[in-house]
């Protein structure tokens, strides 16, 4: 294979020099040329014409929202379970049983009893004593005199007869004085109480059974002053 001869001669290359030097002085002439141009670009004139402008169309009506009804929440419905039913019809076959006549159970019938009422005891009764009342251990007569008479009954010459019921404890005691129809005068009938109260002295009542119990007397004092 045979190659060209690379190596240029210095007459060549200065030719192209000379070519690209004269290139740049042409471009570089145009350049300068269309700069010193004068002149006035005028705008465009106005332009005539008709034109049919319409009106916009009307916007859409709005739409009608239809509220919706909120979502409820519903627990599932369980749908109850129809009742299983049996099937009756089929026939059940029962094996009759024997009895065993060696396990059954003879009762044996009871002896009853009969009870023969014994003698019926009578409770003896304590015969009943009489009840006795509180009777007076010391005189009536010396309970009130006419010494007891206070001084200003004495000057105002105070009589009457005062009328009593006394209460006598199971000691013989009287507990309380009781002026059943007064005297007419509230000295005596106080100057009574007061003096039967410490004077009075009584064997207690007794009841049906012997025993000393509260009883009650009644009696009367003559209050008069002597001659």
């Amino acid at each position: 294979m045979s190659y060209a001869n690379a190596t240029v001669s210095p007459a060549a290359r200065l030719r192209a020099a000379t070519g690209v030097i004269a290139i740049h002085a042409l471009v570089g002439f145009g350049v300068i040329a269309g700069l010193t141009i004068g002149g006035v670009i005028e705008p465009p004139g106005p332009v005539v014409g008709t034109y049919d402008i319409k009106d916009p169309p009307p916007p859409p009506p709005p739409e009608e929202v239809t509220p919706q009804p909120p979502e409820q929440s519903f627990a599932p419905v369980t749908a109850p379970q129809p009742p299983i039913e049996l099937d009756r019809t089929a026939p059940v076959e029962v094996e009759p049983v024997t009895p065993n006549l060696s396990d059954q159970v003879v009762l044996k019938p009871t002896p009853h009893l009969i009870e023969i009422p014994g003698p019926v005891v009578t409770p003896s009764v304590a015969p009943a004593i009489e009840p006795v009342p509180a009777r007076p251990r010391n005189g009536p007569a010396g309970w009130i005199t006419t010494n007891d008479y206070s001084r200003s009954d004495l000057t105002r010459e105070r009589e009457g007869t005062a009328s009593y019921r006394l209460v006598i404890g199971s000691d013989g005691r009287v507990d309380a004085c009781e002026i059943t129809r007064s005297s007419g005068h509230s000295t005596l009938d106080r100057n009574t109480c007061r003096l039967l109260e410490s004077r009075a002295r009584f064997d207690a009542a007794t009841n049906n059974q012997g025993e000393r119990t509260v009883g009650t007397y009644s009696g009367s004092v003559t209050w008069q002053i002597p001659d």
